[in-house]
């Protein structure tokens, strides 16, 4: 038992002499464990879900590389949409300043995929292998076939979800049936191929051996969210001054389960202590539930990944010992409430921007036109005058359709102009596709008086092609071009 005032110093390893990792991590149970598994619950149904859900016969979320489109949600986007979605990624890392600033790394202890998915994986671990004391136990009995016959079975379980795991990202890049019924047909793609294994590999290694490393070593927000913390934020910390000096925990259990009559017949000199005890009863079961295998009671840590488990851990020990709960809790460095972290002035201006980046993402929607137009001169026939001294012009415009329904498209000169173009049908393109057309604008015959007659003055008229949809006049587009005549 320590008589110091202070969390015991420990020396910090890149690669710990004696992990406290090695058998595995301690099951508890208890709040945050709980909102734990319902976030892994939600983004997983989430994950796997979104792949097969369609909406009026397409993916309501699909990413289409080969033809540069993304269903997202009832609606279709291309390359034009390129500042939607540098708002949207904006819009992002502002959501993790707000998080980073006002709770800390909680975004890696409950929605992180890297966090979900090792989680998951611990989960079959444990009910494979047992308990880290069970694990140790057999490991010491010398059953070396029993090991590894868990061993297997546990590697074995981690590739089928990370199969799935590689299959349902690859089904968001290509239709989920069709990739269903490709994959039991085995005539999968090499790109499909591809991409599931290698994701599926990637999901092994990460979440089944390298873990709380990729937390602590790869990851760069691990790195950059101290920056975005301050004294207000609220994070996981231990309770110094209750806590310390530290108790043996066999002397608490024994103490409590004393009966009160012997209890009350010890003398009371004997009762009196040199010093006060904490509440801490130094079990180390903080330590044994960590992810992370650190010990919070050393303070706070860029290891930490705000998950709360080492607070279930010790609510329930703090229960069994009849104290008060909150020995470890969700708490700032200032010991300020959730309120005053919410009114800092780091805080507020992260939401103002975050909520102008969302009108900016909402008004981009609102006026966004689905229509993709370009205009291009005919390489093969720059210009040419007709019999009737008329000189023509030929474009190609290149029509994309980006809304959800087919429409007929007008092409049409824009402004006045002296400039002419024959009659044509409507281009019909359906949703999601694209046609190029061939365009004459013709410039009528007109002499001057220096002109030599059957000639056309030697200039270039400023232009532009219109092209509005025949089913919803708001979507147009204008591109500008120019005419040129011969000398």
């Amino acid at each position: 038992m320590s008589s110091a005032a202070a969390p015991r110093a420990q020396p910090i390893h890149f690669y710990p002499p004696q992990s406290t990792l090695q058998f595995g991590i301690r099951a508890i149970a208890g709040r945050f464990n709980r909102a734990r598994w319902w976030s892994i619950g939600i983004t997983q149904m989430l994950f796997f879900g979104l792949c097969w859900a369609q909406w009026q016969g397409r993916p309501l979320v699909s990413f289409d590389l080969v033809r540069q489109q993304v269903h997202l949600f009832g609606a279709l986007f291309g390359p034009q949409d390129l500042l939607l979605l540098t708002l949207l990624l904006i819009g992002g890392a502002l959501g993790l300043c707000v998080t980073s600033a006002v709770g800390g790394r909680i975004f890696c202890g409950f929605v992180c995929p890297q966090s979900v998915y090792t989680a998951l994986f611990i989960w079959i671990e444990q009910r494979v292998q047992g308990t880290p004391g069970q694990r140790q136990r057999r490991q010491a009995s010398g059953a070396q076939g029993a090991v590894w016959a868990r061993r297997l079975l546990t590697w074995a379980l981690w590739a089928a979800v990370s199969l799935a795991l590689g299959w349902t990202l690859t089904a968001y890049f290509s239709s989920a049936p069709a990739l269903w019924q490709r994959t039991w047909q085995g005539q999968l793609g090499g790109a499909e191929s591809t991409l599931m294994l290698g994701y599926a590999a990637f999901a092994f290694a990460q979440a089944g051996f390298l873990r709380e490393k990729v937390c602590q070593h790869m990851c760069p927000y691990a790195r950059f969210q101290g920056v975005m913390a301050t004294p207000q934020t609220q994070s996981v910390v231990y309770d110094v001054p209750r806590g310390e000096p530290r108790r043996s925990t066999a002397h608490t259990v024994a103490n409590v389960a004393a009966p009160t009559a012997a209890r009350a017949a010890v003398p009371a000199a004997s009762a009196a202590q040199p010093f006060r005890r904490g509440d801490c009863l130094d079990c180390n079961l903080c330590v044994e539930v960590c992810p992370a295998g650190i010990d919070i009671r050393n303070g706070l840590q860029y290891e930490c990944i705000s998950c709360g488990l080492c607070i279930d851990a010790c609510d329930r020990v703090m229960n069994k010992a009849r104290q008060p709960q909150g020995l470890i809790r969700f708490a700032s460095q200032q010991w300020a409430d959730w309120r005053h972290t919410l009114r800092q002035r780091r805080v507020r201006v992260y939401f103002a921007l975050l909520g102008l980046t969302a009108l900016a993402v909402v008004a981009t929607v609102a006026w966004r036109v689905p229509l993709q137009v370009e205009v291009v001169r005919d390489r093969g026939v720059m210009a040419r005058q007709l019999r009737n001294g008329d000189v023509e012009n030929i474009y190609r415009v290149h029509i994309q359709n980006y809304d959800t329904q087919a429409h007929a498209y007008r092409i049409a000169l824009a402004g006045e102009t002296p400039l002419r173009m024959p009659p044509q049908e409507p281009v019909v393109i359906a949703s999601g596709e694209e046609r190029t057309v061939a365009v004459a604008v013709v410039q009528p015959y007109r002499s001057t008086g220096g002109a030599d007659p059957g000639r056309g003055v030697s200039t270039i008229t400023p232009m532009a092609l219109q092209v509005q949809s025949l089913v919803d006049a708001q979507q147009q587009r204008t591109r500008s071009s120019s005419f040129i005549q011969p000398r």
